[in-house]
């Protein structure tokens, strides 16, 4: 549709009767996110074009992706359709005259499902009601394909994708529609089979068929395997229709812990916010080595599942649901059928969240004294009024995955935590008072971290200030990306000691210019924090126990998140030190077995000593873990 659309704040008072009038009509781009409508609570879009079939027997259908809002579609002064979910396509046939008029209103939600887009995680030009993603106008001929859905699960016998295809008719149909599934990059077996149609006029058929494999060959997050996947090919007459997917489980238990096809598995990562530009983002996810993205409170763009797939990165999905809000069950549950419907067949899918942070039990920081820990413990067993609905929405997701109803603060009695050590409780060392008070919650943690400055002054958006100058003491951005990383590290590296199944940083990039709680900035510039983070959740690094100090000893020690053992010689260092000083440093021979922890000798830090760095030798790359003092 390359005709110029146009924009406008609609006026309150036209909302609710039929197409709504504006302030003004302006030129905009769509797709896109017009800023000079941020803060908007409802936008209309204006299309005028002429009729664009060749022929009156081509069928025309208007496709929307990205379509943010409550909103209603309007063809020439009459309401075409309505649409609410604006990570799942809405696809509306139309009738064309010759020249028309298409109006698009977008009201933003009120239902509370518009998840993190709704909270100051996000900054108001990336919330604006409109077009974001794409708008196609589609001719069809008179029958065609309409949707393919699949569903690729393991069996005894081996391996079995269950599809399900739409034929869209206008006139008779009596001809088979072909389904195969062939594997994509990779050696292996594929399936084929051909089902017959028979529709009338107007009908709409879906054939349903499974397609099985034999000796399937399974998807692995990246350091377990390969990522095999499978392309499902639905073809009728002339049109066809492909999706990718793959086959592996996923279960996730207390006491086994999370595994993938059966196998143990431990998810490291970040979360993710919307940006406008999603696959920059996730591409620090993978340079970084995270294996885990937790795409917090809402649905990212198709692109982003697919890099997840190819890349072996576990996705944690979570619904559109954030903050202190009371929403209806039952909307929830179509909110999150739609949800799994548009995301599940992507292999990398692994968990889901419902309600993230739904209340605040804490409303101010609290230091770590003896009178906050007291109220710590006071608050930390009593749970939150949204739980039974968020368990509710949780039953409608898929079964085959595990999914956490409830993910906040202690206080909440979550099923995945949100610890902050060194930011809104204590400094950096009180982590290991939270892993002795509620070891539970150390299991399953989606969120932990510090914010920054990166302008002095700055009053950046999703930051506390009030939290950051008490607990930097300065607002000199260097000092508090120091103190950021120093966070970051120290609470990372204490949870996998710990022996975390799932972690994740919060987050990886600021929502706004001059700061935030990311390890990256606005313009996605690292920090400090982002190689501290990506350090600490290496599969197989050498960590301090705890903080060293000059002139103190502590202990090393190796973790090994990798499926084989890991046999080398762990060495400490100090700046300045040269080869053969008394206190130049030392070393340890090491094996840790798959998934373990284990001691790595005795470190006796120098008193004059500014910088420590362990590092792990194993005949290959050596893994460096730098400290300052």
């Amino acid at each position: 549709m390359t005709s110029q659309w146009e924009g406008g704040r609609i006026l309150d008072d036209t909302v609710g009767g039929g197409p709504p009038a504006v302030q003004s009509w302006e030129p905009v781009s769509v797709p896109g996110r017009p800023e000079r409508f941020a803060g908007a609570g409802a936008v209309a879009y204006r299309l005028r074009f002429a009729d664009p079939r060749s022929t009156p027997a081509q069928r025309a259908l208007l496709e929307f992706r990205g379509l943010y809002g409550h909103s209603r579609v309007w063809l020439n002064g009459e309401l075409l359709g309505t649409h609410r979910e604006y990570f799942a396509p809405a696809r509306l046939e139309f009738e064309p005259a010759a020249e028309n008029e298409l109006v698009v209103e977008c009201h933003r939600p009120e239902d509370g499902f518009g998840g993190v887009y709704e909270t100051d995680h996000v900054r108001e030009a990336l919330a604006v009601p409109g077009i974001w993603w794409g708008v196609h106008l589609r001719l069809r001929p008179p029958a065609f394909l309409r949707d393919l859905v699949v569903n690729p699960r393991l069996t005894d016998d081996g391996g079995a994708i269950d599809v399900a295809v739409s034929v869209d008719a206008a006139e008779p149909v009596a001809e088979p529609v072909t389904l195969s599934l062939r594997p994509e990059g990779f050696r292996g077996g594929g399936a084929m089979e051909r089902e017959q149609v028979e529709a009338g006029p107007g009908d709409r058929i879906t054939v349903t068929r499974t397609l099985t494999l034999r000796e399937p060959s399974l998807w692995w997050p990246r350091n377990h395997g390969d990522q095999h996947r499978y392309v499902v090919r639905a073809k009728f007459r002339d049109h066809e229709i492909t999706t990718t997917t793959a086959l592996r489980t996923v279960e996730y238990s207390a006491d086994d812990g999370l595994r993938v096809n059966g196998k143990r598995v431990r998810a490291r990562g970040v979360n993710l916010l919307p940006s406008d530009d999603p696959l920059a983002n996730f591409e620090h996810v993978d340079e970084a080595g995270f294996t885990l993205a937790r795409l917090h409170a809402h649905v990212a763009r198709p692109e982003l599942y697919e890099a997840a797939d190819e890349a072996g990165v576990l996705v944690w999905q979570d619904c559109p649901l954030s903050g202190d809000v009371r929403v209806d069950p039952e909307r929830g549950r179509t909110v999150a059928r739609a949800v799994a419907s548009t995301v599940d067949h992507h292999p990398s899918v692994a968990l889901f969240g419902v309600h993230d942070d739904p209340e605040t039990p804490f409303g101010s920081r609290l230091r770590g004294g003896r009178m906050d820990r007291l109220r710590f413990r006071r608050r930390v067993g009593t749970g939150t009024d949204a739980r039974a609905s968020a368990e509710r929405i949780a039953d409608a997701l898929p079964a085959d995955r595990p999914v956490f109803p409830v993910c906040g603060q202690p206080g909440t009695e979550p099923d995945a935590a949100h610890l902050y050590p060194g930011w809104t409780f204590g400094d950096a060392a009180a982590v290991d008072w939270l892993c002795a008070t509620v070891p539970a919650l150390t299991r399953v943690v989606t969120e932990f971290g510090a914010g920054s400055l990166t302008e002095s002054g700055a009053e950046p958006p999703g930051l506390d200030r009030e939290i950051h100058d008490d607990v930097v003491g300065s607002a000199d951005p260097v000092a508090s990306q120091a103190t950021q990383a120093r966070t970051l590290k120290r609470v990372a590296e204490t949870l996998r000691l710990q022996g975390a199944d799932v972690l994740a940083g919060f987050c990886l990039r600021d929502a706004g210019a001059g700061g935030g709680m990311g390890v990256l900035d606005v313009d996605g510039e690292s920090k400090p924090a982002y190689d501290a983070l990506a350090t600490s959740l290496r599969p197989v690094v050498p960590v301090l126990r705890e903080v060293p100090t000059p002139g103190s000893r502590v202990e090393a020690r190796l973790l090994n998140d990798a499926p084989a053992a890991v046999q080398g010689t762990v060495r400490w260092t100090f700046d300045g030190r040269q080869e053969g000083d008394s206190d130049a440093g030392g070393s340890s021979s090491v094996t840790a077995p798959p998934f373990e922890n284990v001691a790595a000798g005795e470190v006796s830090v120098p008193a004059d000593a500014t910088a420590l760095e362990l590092s792990l030798e194993t005949g290959t790359t050596a893994v460096v873990n730098r400290y300052g003092l």
